[in-house]
């Protein structure tokens, strides 16, 4: 999720390793010390994109931009990003670009834009098969989202039907487009989460319901199974396309605000909850965790590694790798000059192992009706949740072998927990 910007560049930034600890499942806390390290994304090896560089977590370094790019916003597994080039150096005219395979390329204007006229194209989100890039465009004073497509070099803006301003802040394989969409109120606009299909029709989520409290009222982004995060009414919430299912949380510690901004391929969802007036503490989601999402800085305690941070927060987590195993954000204070961190979390969060790590196995994945489960243990029960954290199903067993029948299910992603001799492990089933 990586929605902020700003417009001077930082020299080469040096960073220093403040705080790393290791406990069973490899856990790592890296936190920058010099100014403007905040971090926008970070993919499934480490490799993370900060406003005007690249950082390895492995080594813990940061590395400079190419010449011909000036910022950048998003990266996806293969390293290719978003970000933005000099449309005119002399008249300092930015425009949206992308780095695919190592080469940096424009995504210029449409037509109807002048970009020196303040039409612009602001880059949020690369999707992760490249295809897509997204983020908010104006026409004038029309606002709305731009869908680039780095194959056909197409570039469309989308403007809301009726006429409000409207913003993009991700896209995922299948070219879907989510932000919100401004509607009038009787004490102005109020943005209401809102998602784009490629056929060009806006939809509002939850359905037939427009939030009451003003705020962000955002959807912040969307995995490959169409899974989306943001905030509704000042709480986090989580709603997957492929049931229609919404379900909201509550704000931890009793935060008076809170959302979600990134969420894995595997339903790890990270934000945060504003704890004091312009104070964030970063948060994390995943059934295998609890009901509800967690300060971050708590699961880390919980393993052994201490949060010294100079008040003791995390402030912003602003995206997890799809594989759920690296967040990345910045500490709290003024973004532009904010340090970023980032936690490397390894196997903690049951189910975003590998299945050859793991003492279940099972087959098929996908699967269209019966889920074959082989344990080294004895199972004693298994369990099935969405991806929201809903169970659909409770099964007690004793035996090495079971058949979990799931043909009643609808399609999408489900975790799948098998308790044996008093461990869990989760597995990731796709239901086709």
């Amino acid at each position: 999720m990586k929605k902020n910007t700003f417009l001077k560049k930082s020299a080469m930034l040096a960073c220093l390793f403040l705080a790393a600890a290791t406990t069973q499942a490899q856990i790592e806390f890296k936190v920058q010390t010099e100014m403007s390290t905040r971090f926008n994304d970070v993919n499934d090896s480490g490799f993370g994109v900060t406003v005007f560089e690249y950082y390895d977590f492995e080594t813990n370094t940061f590395t400079p931009l190419e010449n011909e790019a000036f910022m950048v916003q998003a990266t996806n597994n293969d390293e290719n990003v978003a970000g933005y080039m000099f449309f005119d150096e002399t008249e300092f005219i930015l425009q949206a670009a992308y780095r695919l395979n190592g080469v940096w390329n424009p995504i210029g204007f449409t037509a109807n834009q002048d970009p020196y006229n303040y039409d612009e194209n602001t880059p949020y989100g690369i999707s992760p098969n490249s295809l897509y890039v997204t983020g908010q465009s104006n026409v004038g004073n029309d606002y709305g989202g731009f869908l680039y497509n780095t194959q056909t070099q197409e570039l469309l803006i989308a403007l809301d039907p009726e006429g409000e301003a409207s913003a993009s802040y991700a896209v995922n394989d299948n070219g879907i487009m989510v932000g919100w969409v401004d509607r009038p109120d009787s004490g102005g606009t109020l943005r209401v989460p809102s998602y784009r299909t490629l056929d060009g029709e806006f939809h509002f989520i939850p359905e037939g319901q427009l939030p009451t409290l003003t705020g962000i009222n955002t959807i912040n982004d969307i995995n490959s199974a169409d899974v989306m995060v943001g905030d509704f009414d000042l709480q986090p919430f989580i709603y997957d396309r492929t049931t229609n299912t919404f379900t909201s949380y509550d704000n931890p510690g009793g935060a008076d605000y809170a959302g979600f901004a990134s969420i894995s391929e595997n339903g790890v969802a990270v934000g945060f909850a504003e704890v004091d007036f312009q104070t964030r503490d970063a948060i994390i989601y995943h059934p295998s965790l609890g009901s509800q999402p967690l300060f971050l800085k708590d699961v880390l305690a919980d393993n052994g590694i201490a949060v010294n941070t100079p008040d003791g927060l995390l402030g912003t987590a602003i995206s997890v790798s799809p594989n759920g195993k690296y967040i990345t954000g910045w500490l709290n204070g003024p973004p532009p000059f904010a340090e970023g961190w980032t936690v490397y979390l390894d196997d903690l969060i049951l189910g975003t192992n590998e299945v050859s790590q793991n003492t279940v196995s099972f087959y098929p994945n996908p699967v269209e009706n019966v889920l074959h489960l082989n344990s080294i243990e004895a199972i004693d029960s298994v369990a099935v949740y969405t991806i929201t954290g809903q169970k659909v199903s409770n099964v007690t067993i004793n035996e090495n072998r079971t058949e979990l029948n799931l043909s009643n299910l609808a399609s999408g992603v489900y975790l799948v927990k098998v308790l044996s001799n008093g461990s869990v492990e989760n597995l990731k089933v796709v239901k086709q």
